[in-house]
């Protein structure tokens, strides 16, 4: 079966996406749309020029920002990349800091994403994440299920980074998640983290090693990286596309992404099973005391954040 996602946004993140999608075969149509319509035209063309030199090829193409957003119809899935990461500069390393840009973007691309006739699963990168995933379910009332945004898949796979650097082992051995707000109230569930299957307290009880120094190593990562070259793409931008893997290939992959909680009234990052037609369901993790406490601490954040919303 050949399967059309769309990407809206092909900033650095949207044409880390796109770039993965193409090279690894996953999809046989690929549409391209930014508010910058040469940008997306060039994107386009530019991994079209990839084809001759794959094995899979995929069609790519781009339309229109103000006129031809039917063409979503036709798509499995949707990703949502549109931001601003410049807004993260210097001394503001703080995700809040882009809510205001990215409910503008929301306000805009809602309308026209329901206007379109777009019936697929819509999965969201734009930050605040847990906050924009929220706010754009509610704006395009597309069923829970079939929207989920990237949570923190991408801060669990820096965990284990973190982890298997300081232990010399390979990351295949690191089971676990980091789960919550995809933001600074974050919490790596060190209850669920295993290496080769030995929980994690008890290798670094024997080994006299500090969690919370994995915890920050995971936690600054992307930090680091913004720090260095202005935005981060590359761990973000396969995280997306193994989730739009997950659906299309109907995987029931368990990954912790940004996921609606009813007891809460928002999404936010939680382990879920993903498939066809998005989030099957979400898994019951069993959490200590303490993580249950930085948990609800991570519900404060993104419910302050949601209500600070003021879409005028």
């Amino acid at each position: 079966m050949t399967y059309t996602v769309g990407i809206i946004g092909v900033g650095h993140v949207g044409a880390a996406v796109a770039t993965a999608l193409v090279l690894r075969g996953s999809v046989g149509k690929l549409w391209l749309v930014d508010q910058k319509d040469a940008k997306a035209q060039a994107e386009a063309l530019d991994l079209m020029d990839q084809n001759a030199l794959l094995d899979k090829q995929t069609a790519v193409d781009c339309f229109a920002y103000a006129s031809d957003w039917h063409q979503l119809a036709a798509c499995d899935v949707v990703v949502l990349a549109a931001g601003d990461i410049s807004i993260l500069g210097g001394d503001n390393p703080d995700r809040f800091a882009e809510l205001r840009n990215s409910i503008r973007v929301v306000g805009d691309v809602a309308p026209r994403l329901k206007a379109s006739g777009f019936d697929g699963v819509l999965i969201n990168i734009t930050n605040p994440c847990d906050v924009v995933v929220t706010y754009l379910q509610q704006q395009t009332g597309i069923p829970f299920a079939r929207i989920f945004g990237t949570g923190t898949t991408l801060d669990t796979a820096r965990m284990k980074k973190a982890v298997a650097k300081r232990l010399g082992c390979t990351l295949a051995d690191v089971t676990g998640y980091v789960l919550g707000e995809h933001g600074e109230s974050q919490f790596t569930a060190w209850s669920t983290v295993r290496v080769g299957g030995v929980p994690i307290d008890q290798i670094a009880a024997a080994q006299h090693l500090s969690l919370p120094e994995f915890k920050e190593a995971a936690r600054m990562g992307a930090w680091q990286i913004l720090a260095g070259k202005g935005f981060t793409a590359y761990g973000i931008g396969l995280s997306a596309t193994v989730m739009v893997e997950a659906v299309l290939a109907d995987s029931h992959r368990a990954l912790a992404v940004s996921a609606y909680d009813p007891a809460i009234g928002c999404y936010i990052g939680q382990v879920a099973q993903l498939g066809a037609a998005g989030i099957e369901q979400v898994l019951p993790v069993p959490l200590t005391a303490a993580e249950q406490a930085q948990r609800a601490a991570s519900v404060a954040s993104i419910q302050h954040m949601l209500h600070t919303i003021d879409p005028a």
